[in-house]
């Protein structure tokens, strides 16, 4: 019997498997290849790129590190393994196997493309950017560095750099689908319904119709509230592919079931798309870390009589404002509606309270004791910091302005933020429990420590619980400035109490309140879960919405109750 041969063989089927995209005969014949030759480098590496596909993972590394271990030039298995750590988040690995590809290689273009995606997901705007233009300097056709910059912009809110970039790589490869996709799902959570529409249409002119286009066909029907017709659209059709976009899928079939109060329809597919959304949790996300900083919060301060805020010294002119509240409380809504005045400006969902207290806790060995003797000039770099951070999403163009931070769950900083700034003024939403945790459970968020908590109803109830406990702890504790604003009283008397709130800002009524959905439109790209809601008008259906799914939460009322007693909701 002739090996060579027979190796030759299997790799000439392995080809048609690959071209084919059949990956599961393509494995079978690469281990056949294997059980011949245990050190094929070719071989190894198909499989470790095969198993990359098939969302294998850990085989994946299993059989890439062989190759190195074999060969370490081989500058494309350090590349593939650099994409695995991505894919699972591990972004410390992906740096240093994408670094090791450019030791060897100084010029590989998807090294330097993928260290893009890396420091964009570290939040490193400006290293993300070098990276990818580098692959672009060195190669200007270079379609996938283009749509990765749209993603990279889009990212960090540069929205126009982002739609040009998708718009960039099509031009140059009209046939380069993901671009279609990616500026698909641009248009639609930023709610460009019309130029969403075009692009379907170009799309189904190159491509034939798909799963994908069939998504966002559903999301045009669902947005002109074509509620049945979105729902026969939606069941004509899976994405097996593509877990989010399936996930996608489900939860916009749940929302037009429950537009058509068809109660245990929806119930039962925010239930599906919830579990298929866990089974994307990495070994990263663990939802109990976020459960933990909020117990630890509470086991500390509860215990004490009381915290004082900082000398007088300390305070400055400029009194930071921070909007907060628990997620789907009706900030968004809120967050439109003050934008319009003239006089403010609201920096949205952005990260500069957590590097805040990331920097406190360094100082204090994360001991909540050692918090008021951090000395005077820590607290005056931590508030410099802070500041450079928030106004790096603006151009500050009237320093008469004030500027809103608006981060739902920066609630459980409350101490923290304090301590840095014990002049500070808060916002604080407030909805109906019942509606607060059951529009969280409907609610598709992207995966982190936090929003894993929100993946049953159970869990939400829980973790509304345990905020609204630390809130009232802290609202014991402090002496300190905060607004409370109910939605369902925003809704009612838009008016009545924005005025109030105007009045806690120390700004005059403005009529551009009454012309918020003028703003919204205006941005026209607005990514937060409200997207598609906050560009209409003022509704009450929201309000009291829990009822019709009161049966379903029956088993977590016990735990809510005491909070509708709380917040004067019975």
């Amino acid at each position: 019997m002739d090996k060579n041969l027979d190796i030759k063989n299997f790799f000439e089927k392995v080809n048609e498997n690959l071209a084919t995209q059949n990956f599961s005969s393509a494995e079978e014949n690469l281990k056949k290849i294997l059980d011949i030759d245990k050190n094929n480098l070719k071989a190894l590496f198909l499989l470790g790129s095969v198993f990359i596909q098939i969302g294998q993972l850990d085989n994946s590394i299993k059989y890439l590190e062989k190759v190195i271990e074999i060969d370490p030039s081989i500058v494309n298995a350090h590349n593939n393994l650099g994409i695995v750590y991505i894919k699972l988040k591990e972004f410390a690995n992906a740096e240093k196997f994408l670094n090791k590809v450019l030791d060897i290689n100084p010029n590989h273009l998807d090294a330097y493309n993928s260290l893009g995606t890396v420091f964009a997901e570290l939040g490193d705007f400006n290293k993300a950017l070098f990276n990818v233009k580098k692959a672009l300097e060195l190669n200007p056709k270079f379609v996938s560095a283009y749509n990765n910059l749209g993603l990279i912009y889009k990212k960090f809110e540069y929205f126009n750099e982002a739609e040009t970039s998708f718009k960039k790589a099509m031009e140059l490869n009209p046939k380069f689908i993901e671009s279609h996709y990616n500026l698909m799902e641009f248009y639609e959570k930023g709610n460009q319904n019309d130029k969403l529409e075009i692009t379907i249409t170009n799309f189904e002119k190159l491509f034939k119709s798909n799963s994908i286009s069939f998504l966002y066909k559903s999301h045009v029907l669902y947005k002109k509230d074509l509620f049945s017709e979105t729902i026969k659209n939606l069941k004509s059709f899976s994405i097996e592919n593509n877990i989010n976009l399936e996930i996608d899928r489900i939860n916009l079939l749940a929302k037009s079931y429950d537009k058509v109060d068809n109660i245990e329809e929806a119930f039962l597919y925010f239930e599906k798309a919830n579990l298929l959304n866990s089974s994307l949790k990495n070994k990263e996300i663990d939802k109990n870390n976020f459960l933990n900083e909020i117990k630890v919060r509470i086991d500390y301060f509860e215990n004490i009589s009381h915290i004082e805020n900082l000398p007088n010294k300390l305070q400055t002119d400029y009194k930071p404002i921070f909007m907060i509240g628990f997620p789907r409380s009706g900030t968004t809504l809120l967050d439109t509606i003050l934008r319009s005045h003239p006089m403010i400006d609201i920096i949205e969902e952005k990260s500069s309270v957590k590097k805040l207290v990331n920097s406190l806790s360094k100082l204090t060995n994360k001991s909540f004791q050692m918090i008021n003797d951090v000395k005077e000039e820590n607290i005056k770099e931590i508030r410099k910091a802070y500041f450079e951070d928030l106004f790096s999403y603006i151009n500050q163009e009237d320093k008469k302005k004030i500027y809103i931070d608006k981060l739902p769950l920066n609630i459980i900083h409350i101490a923290e933020i304090l301590r840095i700034f014990p002049n500070a003024k808060f916002i604080i939403s407030l909805r109906h429990p019942c509606d607060c945790v059951l529009s969280c459970f409907m609610q598709n968020f992207k995966l982190n420590e936090s929003m894993a908590n929100f993946l049953n109803l159970k869990d939400t109830a829980v973790t509304y619980d345990l905020i609204m406990n630390l809130l009232k702890i802290y609202k014991s504790k402090f002496d300190f400035n905060f607004y409370e604003i109910k939605y369902e009283k925003l809704i009612l008397n838009l008016n009545n109490e924005i005025k109030n709130l105007l009045n806690f800002l120390e700004l005059q009524w403005d009529n551009s309140i009454l012309e918020y959905q003028k703003t919204a439109i205006a941005r026209d790209r607005i990514f937060t879960p409200s997207y598609d809601q906050v560009i209409k008008p003022l509704y009450t259906k929201s309000s009291g919405r829990w009822m019709k799914y009161k049966n379903k939460l029956s088993n977590v009322y016990p735990i809510l109750e005491p909070w509708i007693k709380e917040f004067n909701y019975e």
